[in-house]
């Protein structure tokens, strides 16, 4: 389970935790890190991860102890796909083509109201993924 440059395989779709602390996830190939084909469906306990410093670029690693791999579920794969190619795209990037859509009239904006639309727009993105990432591990009760 691992990705290089954002393709390789993930776990995606958790359900709420069971009561002996497992859940169900399905395995999926990505490609940018977006879910690409659903391989297998597992339940699974999530461990600990850990941030690993790599020359110039970093990994993290987190420990999954499977228990049973079970059949893929065709609404967790379709609210997968929804969530991720759909919603997610439009909750980051939505607001800054909205606005871009809004201002592309004005011709006298100048590089600094660029750079600045650019800047704006750059923290919207991290910060709006970073958001959505943390409201579904603390939702489905994942380690941080």
């Amino acid at each position: 389970m691992s990705t290089m440059n954002g393709i390789g395989t993930k776990f995606l779709g958790f359900g709420n935790r069971n009561r002996d602390g497992s859940h169900y996830a399905t395995q999926w190939f990505v490609v940018l890190d977006l879910p690409v084909l659903p391989l297998r469906r597992y339940r699974l306990t999530v461990g600990a991860s850990t941030y690993v410093p790599r020359g110039t670029g970093s990994q993290t690693l987190t420990r999954y102890v499977l228990h049973e791999e079970t059949r893929l579920d065709s609404r967790e794969i379709m609210r997968t796909y929804l969530i991720w190619w759909l919603l997610g795209p439009l909750v980051v990037a939505g607001p800054a083509a909205l606005l871009l859509w809004a201002i592309s009239g004005n011709q006298s904006g100048g590089f600094g109201f660029w750079a600045f639309f650019l800047a704006l727009s750059l923290a919207w993105v991290m910060g709006a993924a970073t958001a959505m990432s943390n409201y579904g591990r603390r939702r489905h009760g994942l380690p941080k």
